[in-house]
């Protein structure tokens, strides 16, 4: 089932790009995809907190996933490794080839290299673990915020 929080963004349509400002400020969309209810409310919670960051869409399954990025055209797509459907690393080199640009976070479990190295090269931009979700988001977080926002926060109000 996908919960949406918010309506499609808008659509530049001299260069075809979408807009990352929303009521004047900047701001990245997130999808959050976990078969557990109370993974995808902790995450959103974590999420609520950055400034720069909009949850658009909670949802349960790698096809819903798949489905709301289609619809939506979020900048992120947070995703749990071991989730149904569609399994995340399928969902994620398929999102990625049809939106390169969308960053997509794989959440796991357990950490590995032989794990990051899978999930990196089905599109992934990185895996976090889900016990250490919040401070490594935090770092992911400010990689993202100046791709995405950039030059976007000059001149405006960071608070």
């Amino acid at each position: 089932m996908v919960e949406s929080e918010s309506a499609e963004p808008s659509v530049d349509l001299v260069s075809g790009e979408r807009q990352v400002r929303r009521l004047g400020r900047p701001r990245i969309r997130a999808v959050v995809a976990d078969d557990s209810s109370d993974w995808r409310a902790i995450v959103a919670a974590l999420l609520k907190e950055e400034k720069h960051v909009e949850v658009v869409a909670r949802v349960e399954n790698g096809q819903e996933a798949i489905e709301a990025v289609t619809v939506l055209r979020p900048e992120l797509a947070i995703i749990d490794l071991r989730i149904g459907s569609v399994d995340a690393l399928t969902a994620t080199s398929l999102l990625r080839n049809q939106f390169p640009s969308l960053d997509v976070i794989l959440m796991v479990d357990r950490d590995s290299p032989r794990i990051r190295a899978t999930c990196q090269a089905c599109g992934a931009k990185c895996v976090i673990q889900k016990a250490k979700f919040h401070e490594e988001f935090v770092r992911v977080l400010a990689q993202i915020r100046h791709r995405w926002i950039g030059s976007a926060l000059v001149g405006t109000d960071t608070k």
